[in-house]
C-alpha cells in the first residue's frame, strides 16, 4: 500500500517525484525542501524559472499546473490550479483554479465554481516547485564545466549552498536555463551595435534580435544611423521611409517572439536628439489624443503640429449619435433628468461640442518598445542658452561614389553625427528647431504617457571605461531603460 505524501499547497509529492524521473535535468523533492514563495513571487518563479513538462507527457487529473486564467490578447493573466480531467481527444482540460486567482475569471460560471476549460496549449505543467530544485538544477549546470567529477561535485555543493540559502540570487534567465539543457541565454539583456544603413544590414539586425529574443534576451538598440525619412536611396532610385518605420518593424518582434518560459521579451529603442526623425519618433508613440491636441494647439513649431494631426485620429458623430446626444441633454430640464448621471450629461455636451470622438492613428506603433532619447550635451547647452539646435545626418545624397563607399563601410562603426563631420565627411543640416521646443516636447510626451526616456550619451560616454577598450556605449538594454 502506497502512502501520498501531500505539501501544504496541495501537491502530491510522491506522484510529482515519480514524474520527476522522466527528466533528467530536474531534481527530486525532498524533505528538506522549503522554499516556495507566496504570491506574485510564487507564480513567478513557477511560471518562468520551474523547468516544466512541455509535451504534458505526465500531465494528468491531480496534477499540479499553471495556466492562463485570463485570456487577454495583450494581457493574459496566468494562474495556478490543479487538474480534474483531461480530454486528450479534444486536447483540453478541467482545472480547478487556486482561490488566489478566481476574482480575475470573467466568465460568471467559472467564477461561481472555480473550474474553468482550458486548450492544453495554455496549461503548463511544473516539474520544480521548490526554489531548491532549481538551485539545485542551476548549481549542476553551473558546475559542469568544470573538467572532472570531483571538481563538478565540489563546486556542484558549493553553487548549492549559495543558491538554496539564497544568498546569491542569480538572473532571471540563469535560473531558467542553467542546467536545463536548452540553448536559451544566460544574459538578460543585450546592447546591440549601431545599424548598418542598408536592408541587408537592417535585416541582419532583426534577425539577430530575433535570436536574441528567443532565446530568452531582451535587447537594446539605437536607430541613428538609420537614414530620415524621404532621404534617396541611391541604389533604389527611390526614397528611404525613414528610421522610425524601420524600427517599428524591429519593435514588433517582441509581439511575434515568445520567450523561454511563459514570458514575452523586452526591447529599447533609441534615437539620438540631433536625427531629423526625432520628432515622428517621440510623437510616433504618444496614445493620448488629449496632449495631440494640446500639442496642436499650443506649439510653435509647424513640424510637431503637423505630425501631432497626423497620429491625431477625428471620427466625427453620426446623425443618429448626435440625435441622441441632444436627446440626453433635452432631459437635463425634465423632472428626474430622465434617470441620467450628470456625468452622463457632461459627456453628452462634449460629445455635441467635439462634435465626434479623438482616437489616435496606428495605436500599435512602437508598443513592442520602450523608446529614449539620446541626450547629447550639446543640445542641453542649447536648452539652456535657448538656442536652435540643428537636426543633422550624413549627406548622402550628395556623397561621391568614394564617400559613399566609406559611409557603407564605417558610418555604423561611428554612429555620432559630430564625429562623421571631424571626419571630413559631409553633413546635411535638414532643419533649425529651437531646443526649448524639442525639450518641451520631450516632456509633455514623458510626463503624460511615460515615454520617451532619457539617456544621457555623451556622459555615459565619459564614463564608460569601454573607451579603454576602444569601443562606446551604443545605447541601454531594456534592464537599463531610463526615465
Amino acid at each position: 500500500m502506497s502512502t501520498a505524501v501531500v505539501n501544504q499547497h496541495g501537491i502530491d509529492v510522491g506522484a510529482l517525484n515519480e514524474d520527476i524521473k522522466l527528466f533528467e535535468p530536474v531534481h527530486p523533492i525532498t524533505d528538506d525542501m522549503k522554499l516556495t514563495h507566496k504570491g506574485v513571487s510564487r507564480l513567478v518563479m513557477l511560471d518562468r524559472y520551474a523547468f516544466k513538462d512541455t509535451t504534458k507527457t505526465t500531465l494528468k487529473a491531480g496534477d499540479f499546473v499553471v495556466l492562463t486564467v485570463k485570456a487577454d490578447p495583450k494581457f493574459p493573466a496566468r494562474g495556478l490550479g490543479f487538474v480534474t480531467s483531461v480530454d486528450w481527444n479534444h486536447m483540453e482540460a478541467m482545472v480547478q483554479v487556486d482561490s488566489e486567482f478566481v476574482s480575475v475569471l470573467d466568465d460568471e460560471e467559472e467564477a461561481s465554481t472555480g473550474i474553468v476549460r482550458r486548450a492544453l496549449s495554455v496549461i503548463d505543467k511544473p516539474l520544480e516547485v521548490y526554489y531548491e530544485q532549481i538551485a539545485k538544477r542551476n548549481a549542476t549546470g553551473l558546475a559542469g564545466v568544470e573538467t572532472t567529477k570531483a571538481q563538478q561535485d565540489e563546486w556542484c555543493e558549493k553553487f548549492n549552498e549559495e543558491l538554496s540559502s539564497m544568498n546569491f540570487i542569480p538572473a532571471g534567465r540563469v535560473l531558467y536555463g542553467a542546467g536545463a539543457n536548452t540553448d536559451v541565454t544566460y544574459f538578460n539583456c543585450y546592447v546591440m551595435p549601431y545599424i548598418k544603413d542598408s536592408r541587408e544590414g537592417i535585416s541582419d539586425h532583426r534577425k539577430q534580435v530575433m535570436e536574441i529574443m528567443s532565446r530568452g534576451g531582451g535587447v537594446g538598440t539605437n536607430g541613428s544611423t538609420l537614414r530620415p525619412r524621404n532621404t534617396l536611396a541611391r541604389g533604389v532610385n527611390g526614397k528611404s521611409s525613414g528610421s522610425v518605420s524601420w524600427l517599428d518593424d524591429i519593435a514588433k518582434l517582441t509581439h511575434l517572439v515568445e520567450q523561454g518560459g511563459s514570458r514575452r521579451g523586452a526591447q529599447m529603442i533609441m534615437l539620438v536628439d540631433s536625427h531629423p526623425d526625432i520628432i515622428e519618433f517621440i510623437i510616433s508613440k504618444m496614445q493620448n489624443p488629449r496632449i495631440l491636441r494640446y500639442l496642436i494647439e499650443n506649439t510653435e513649431d509647424e513640424q510637431i503640429k503637423t505630425l501631432a494631426q497626423e497620429k491625431l485620429k477625428f471620427t466625427p458623430l453620426t446623425e443618429t449619435e448626435s440625435d441622441l446626444y441632444q436627446g440626453i441633454i433635452n432631459y437635463r430640464t425634465m423632472p428626474g433628468q430622465g434617470g441620467f448621471t450628470q456625468a452622463a450629461f457632461r459627456e453628452a455636451e462634449q460629445k455635441l461640442v467635439t462634435g465626434g470622438s479623438y482616437d489616435v492613428h496606428n495605436p500599435e506603433f512602437l508598443t513592442g518598445a520602450n523608446i529614449s532619447v539620446c541626450i547629447t550635451k550639446d543640445f542641453m547647452e542649447a536648452v539652456e542658452n535657448d538656442d536652435v539646435y540643428e537636426l543633422r545626418f550624413p549627406d548622402v545624397e550628395n556623397y561621391t561614389e568614394e564617400e559613399m563607399k566609406a559611409y557603407n563601410e564605417q558610418w555604423h562603426e561611428v554612429g555620432d553625427v559630430r564625429k562623421w563631420e571631424e571626419m571630413g565627411y559631409g553633413v546635411r543640416v535638414y532643419r533649425r528647431i529651437k531646443a526649448k521646443e524639442l525639450w518641451n516636447l520631450i516632456n509633455i510626451c514623458a510626463t503624460y504617457s511615460a515615454e520617451p526616456g532619457i539617456f544621457f550619451i555623451d556622459n555615459a560616454n565619459e564614463m564608460t571605461n569601454a573607451q579603454a577598450y576602444g569601443d562606446q556605449v551604443v545605447a541601454t538594454n531594456p534592464c537599463g531603460k531610463v526615465a
